[in-house]
């Protein structure tokens, strides 16, 4: 059986599992914007329960994480990727 993340990277998405600062739902609020207007990012969540407050980005094939991570830090938080598919 295939897991959500072989699933997703078989159809031409790629997947980022980013460990962040982003520690309440006020912080996902102000970031909503970014991430659901971005043309690349398929979908988006945030684990505010786990103590890395773990990100989890679906995004086109070929998308460069870097740019999340440099928008995320000109906001002021902490990134980092802690698992990718690239």
């Amino acid at each position: 059986m295939e897991t959500l993340f072989q699933l997703e990277k078989s159809i031409g998405e790629d997947v980022h599992i980013l460990g962040t600062s982003i520690a309440t739902q006020f912080d996902v609020n102000q970031l909503s914007w970014y991430f659901d207007s971005h043309k690349d990012i398929i979908r988006w969540s945030i684990d505010l329960l786990d103590w890395e407050k773990v990100m989890k980005l679906v995004v086109s094939e070929g998308f460069e994480i870097n740019e999340v991570e440099h928008f995320l830090e000109s906001k002021g938080y902490h990134v980092g990727e802690l698992i990718g598919s690239n």
